[in-house]
């Protein structure tokens, strides 16, 4: 539950556009972690030494951009509505989320072993086992958009701007963080 870019994603999203679509965000590592799980599982030893290395930079580039784009929103765009297709909300969460080193690290590390040994007792163990880590994963982040935008409310006009600036510039500070991690082998 390390905030990283998909919490920034959501934290920006529900502010500008409400609960509904940070929620929609939340639900990015159903789709996202189906590659990290896969390749863990299967292929971990095979990957190459710098693959998470290489993940972090190309993700901090893309939180960065985020940042940067939703800091340049104007005031007046704050409330309105966005015509973003349910759709490509969970696909840009998958996006940013697949990019995130944190995933792959958490499934290469622990997550597809403790995976594999609950799926040795029974397929049912497994199920379970899965079932419990994706519904306290994406409860929290749902309830994290929904916080955040039924909070949105409350703040009006310039307040309401200068959060959402202030939560892309956490986003790019998090892109950058993610790119000294990659470059300095530390993600």
């Amino acid at each position: 539950m390390a905030p990283g870019p998909l919490h920034s994603l959501i934290l920006t999203t529900a502010l500008r556009r409400g609960a509904r679509p940070g929620v929609r965000l939340a639900f990015a590592p159903l789709i996202s972690d189906a590659v990290p799980v896969f390749v863990s599982i299967v292929l971990a030893r095979a990957m190459p030494e710098g693959f998470a290395r290489g993940l972090a930079i190309v993700g901090g580039v893309v939180v960065f951009g985020l940042g940067v784009r939703s800091a340049r929103l104007r005031e007046e765009d704050e409330f309105e509505e966005v015509a973003i297709s349910p759709a490509r909300d969970y696909l840009r969460g998958a996006f940013v989320n697949i990019l995130n080193p944190h995933p792959w690290i958490f499934w290469l590390g622990a997550g597809a072993p403790l995976l594999k040994v609950a799926f040795d007792r029974s397929l049912g163990n497994g199920l379970a086992w899965l079932g419990v880590f994706y519904l306290g994963l994406i409860g929290a982040k749902v309830g994290f958009a929904v916080v955040i935008g039924r909070g949105r409310n409350v703040l009006r006009g310039p307040w309401l701007h200068r959060t959402v600036v202030a939560s892309a510039i956490l986003m790019m500070g998090v892109g950058v963080w993610l790119v000294w991690s990659g470059i300095t082998g530390f993600a």
